[in-house]
């Protein structure tokens, strides 16, 4: 079997809980032999499953540090942590592997800011990502308030021939935004379908509501709140 290093970030406001149900729920899930790294100022309450990493940045920059040099070597599969994986991607990893490019990703559900890159889920190869971390330490400080964070500054330093975006080459039917692709709003209330399509594979609850406040919903229920210690 093949290995993966997981990679994922968990500062300031989100519970250790969010980090923990990721790790658990990918490793369960994934054929891969999985190296679980946490970028986090918990390290205690994380390197029971997954090493620890300490976090150099303030907020979303965390995630700039995914692609120093500094991290494992090999490939990587980084997921935010208000993602909800409820089925194996396996091959969505190997077909990013195997197409090689710099960066394989999604294109953002709504073009946030006119911007395409998408930085919630991202396989790279270490190393291949270093320009952008150099490019982004000496402006570390003047960025902490820069609008649209780290995906919106990245997104700017990358093509197109840089990418491949995932959904674009393999389908979106696999990958969901729970508010974007899946909710509506009704009188300025979010309102989510009860029942989802059986080949959707990642629902991703970026925003508001988070997965801890979606019990209610039979799929974020068994894909996470039924999952790892509560």
């Amino acid at each position: 079997m093949s290995r993966i290093n997981l990679i994922t970030v968990c500062t300031e406001k989100y519970s250790m809980l969010y980090a923990r149900k990721l790790i658990q729920r990918f490793t369960e899930l994934s054929d891969y032999i999985v190296d679980p790294y946490c970028i986090t100022d918990r390290p205690n309450q994380i390197d029971d499953l997954a090493t620890p990493i300490a976090a150099p940045f303030k907020t979303w920059w965390n995630k700039m540090y995914c692609y120093s040099n500094e991290m494992p070597a090999g490939w990587n599969v980084y997921l935010d942590i208000d993602n909800v994986l409820l089925k194996n991607f396996d091959e969505v990893i190997d077909f990013a592997i195997n197409k090689n490019s710099k960066m394989a990703c999604l294109a953002d559900s709504i073009g946030w800011m006119n911007n395409k890159f998408c930085s919630s889920m991202m396989i790279y190869e270490t190393g291949r990502m270093q320009d952008i971390y150099e490019l982004f330490l000496p402006n570390e400080k003047k960025l902490i308030k820069f609008d649209g964070g780290d995906q919106v500054w990245t997104g700017k330093f990358l093509r197109d021939n840089d990418i491949c975006y995932l959904n674009e080459e393999l389908g979106d039917k696999w990958k969901k935004n729970l508010k974007f692709d899946l909710g509506k709003k009704v009188m300025g209330q979010w309102k989510f379908p009860e029942y989802i399509p059986n080949n959707i594979k990642i629902v991703d609850c970026g925003g508001r509501p988070k997965p801890h406040e979606l019990e209610n919903l039979r799929y974020i229920k068994e894909n996470w709140h039924d999952i790892g210690a509560q």
